[in-house]
């Protein structure tokens, strides 16, 4: 061979060398490093305590309300207490039939409902006075039948009307009186009349 082939079989090879090696850089560019990000996780956050209590019983719920109204309740016993005293006994519903002539003799009585204590024209009463509240009752014939009563033991008795949320309920009073202890002395008497528990209270007088 001679020289001049030689030499341009050997700038042949560098080219090519010099090719492989460089060309790919150059084609590709600058490289870009990938980092891949990673976010810093807080600290865990300090949480306030709070102390739970177990939810209340009924128990201490009913405790905790306030008192109900025994209104209600009181006048259904106070009622029982009476139809009990009223209620004949077995002995008392064998009885003979009545003859012609008592048959004849028997009369319907008819009770008129008491009005409310008024003022009499007369009265040396104040604006205020006292009374006894011997108890409220839904049934009108126990009222009847408890005014009756009273004033067949000498007692001076009146009643008053009350709207309540389960209908209408009448109030039966003694009295009235201006002195307290004077009605305080026939609580006991009252007591043993009628088993009802009265209390003195004030009372207002209508003009």
């Amino acid at each position: 061979m001679n020289s001049v082939f030689v030499n341009r079989l050997v700038g042949t090879v560098i080219v090519l060398v010099a090719a492989i090696v460089f060309i790919p850089n150059i084609l590709d560019g600058e490289k870009v490093q990938l980092k891949e990000g990673f976010k810093t996780i807080p600290d865990r956050p300090e949480f306030k305590k709070f102390d739970l209590q177990a939810p209340p019983s009924d128990a201490e719920i009913d405790a905790a309300l306030p008192a109900k109204s025994t209104q209600v309740e009181d006048i259904v016993a106070q009622d029982h207490l009476l139809t009990e005293e009223q209620t004949p006994s077995s002995d008392d519903l064998i009885q003979q039939p009545l003859t012609a002539d008592e048959q004849t003799n028997v009369s319907v009585s008819v009770v008129k409902p008491e009005a409310s204590f008024e003022r009499p024209a007369e009265s040396n009463l104040s604006d205020f006075a006292y009374v006894i509240q011997l108890g409220s009752f839904s049934d009108r014939g126990n009222v009847d039948n408890l005014l009756a009563k009273l004033k067949g033991a000498g007692f001076t008795a009146f009643t008053r009307p009350v709207e309540t949320p389960s209908g209408t309920l009448t109030k039966v009073y003694v009295g009235p009186e201006l002195e307290k202890e004077i009605l305080e002395a026939q609580l006991s008497k009252l007591k043993a009349l009628t088993k009802l528990n009265g209390k003195v209270t004030v009372f207002e007088i209508a003009k």
